[in-house]
């Protein structure tokens, strides 16, 4: 049985400010995550690092703990992993991301939160 993995493609079109694409779409590049065992993995948001590169986070299941937050950075040439980062929560909670941005000086900002977690 084929584990369940993340998949992450860079397409490319032109596309014009009034959203009309003028080509047709070419994948580049794929890249695959597989948190290990048979859990699911998820990407659910994406942003454009200040360096062009790709950040994708979402959830990463790992056969110890429930669902991890969950952010990596690809190489936007070849889609290699730069860099990736794990939250694995408290007390084995599951962990959901729900918003990624840039601050002023170019530092990534994650927000989420914990699934299951009262007061």
């Amino acid at each position: 049985m084929k584990t369940p993995a993340l998949t992450v493609a860079l397409l490319t079109a032109i596309v014009f400010a009034t959203g009309a694409t003028v080509a047709e779409t070419t994948e580049e590049w794929t890249e695959q995550h597989d948190g290990g065992g048979q859990f699911l993995d998820s990407g659910t948001l994406l942003s454009i690092a200040p360096d062009g590169n790709l950040i994708v986070a979402g959830e990463s299941s790992e056969a110890s703990g429930g669902a991890d937050l969950y952010v990596r950075k690809l190489d936007n040439d070849n889609g290699n992993q730069i860099w990736d980062f794990r939250f694995d929560g408290v007390d084995d909670k599951d962990v959901a991301v729900t918003e990624i941005t840039w601050d002023s000086v170019g530092q990534l900002l994650v927000a989420g939160y914990i699934r299951g977690c009262i007061g």
